[in-house]
């Protein structure tokens, strides 16, 4: 670069150099708006963080499948996709019974009026074992007969204890947890929940899988007259205002009807089909599948 060089190009020349150096250096972290932008944008972006689909306030193993229209999921707060939701029943059952203690009303059918006079917590539920003499209830003839009288005495001693010691306890000295004394006010049925503090949770089958293992009932012990208070009085079917009910001639038919044997049309050469074309069934199909003729 000599004197006769133009000053104007010599500064043109120092910026482009700069600007060289500049991109061989290696660059700032620089915010996503100050990105290039390029015709992918996988990079881009990052990706967002989904909630968990497991993700719950509940952790009770009992629930009850509620059909609503307006009812909404407590997790994405979307309306069930099948017309139902899960809805947790640990304070439910208690509920109805203590309901049903109090003389009100908890069926919304004769149906669930009838099953209610033999619903319970279950043959070994809270209120069940607080009898003394709970276990004839819980054991069948044939189950008796495989213990010895002196085993049978030996459980009824141990249960006594137990609810011995539980009196002894409770006559010391209060609660020293008030959530407990908050959500089970009545000591003497410390199953009993307060109707303020209920468990409703309410979740759909895409949040809550697991929901299906915590909602069946048992066919035998409903048969048995062990009958839990939810499906006793239909709650389930409570906000429908009736049962979904079909009539059983027509049910005990499904899958036993014979199939209609289907008709094929005679192909002709030339063409796929032609509505000219006589109707024959399989049965007039030879052995190698090439349609007989009918003389």
């Amino acid at each position: 670069m000599d004197a006769t060089t133009p000053p104007g190009l010599v500064d043109s020349r120092l910026r482009l150099f700069s600007e060289a150096l500049d991109s061989l250096r290696p660059s700032r972290a620089r915010s996503d708006r100050e990105l290039p932008v390029t015709m992918s944008s996988f990079r881009r972006y990052l990706p967002q963080i989904r909630a968990s689909l497991w993700e719950s306030r509940c952790s009770h193993s009992t629930m009850t499948t509620i059909y609503h229209e307006t009812s909404r999921c407590d997790h994405c707060r979307r309306q069930g996709h099948f017309g139902w939701l899960y809805c947790c029943t640990i304070d439910t059952d208690p509920l109805i019974l203590g309901a049903k203690a109090s003389g009100a009303s908890i069926a919304f059918d004769n149906l669930g009026s009838r099953f209610a006079e033999n619903m319970t917590l279950g043959k070994f539920g809270p209120d069940a074992r607080s009898r003394k003499l709970s276990l004839f209830s819980e054991m069948s003839a044939e189950q008796m007969h495989t213990y010895t009288p002196q085993q049978i005495a030996t459980v009824l001693a141990q249960r006594e204890n137990v609810h011995t010691t539980i009196a002894k306890e409770r006559n010391q000295a209060t609660h020293s947890v008030r959530s407990a004394r908050r959500n089970f006010p009545d000591d003497n049925r410390p199953w009993m929940p307060d109707k303020r503090y209920e468990c409703r949770h309410t979740v759909c089958h895409r949040c809550h899988h697991n929901g299906r293992d915590k909602s069946w009932v048992s066919l035998n012990g409903v048969l048995e007259g062990d009958v839990l208070p939810n499906v006793a009085v239909g709650l389930s079917f409570r906000y429908m205002g009736a049962r979904p009910c079909v009539d059983a001639r027509v049910v005990r038919n499904i899958g036993y009807r014979a199939v209609p044997l289907v008709r094929i049309p005679n192909p002709s050469f030339g063409s796929c089909s032609h509505p000219s074309s006589p109707m024959i069934t399989r049965q007039e199909l030879g052995q190698t599948g090439v349609p007989q003729s009918r003389g």
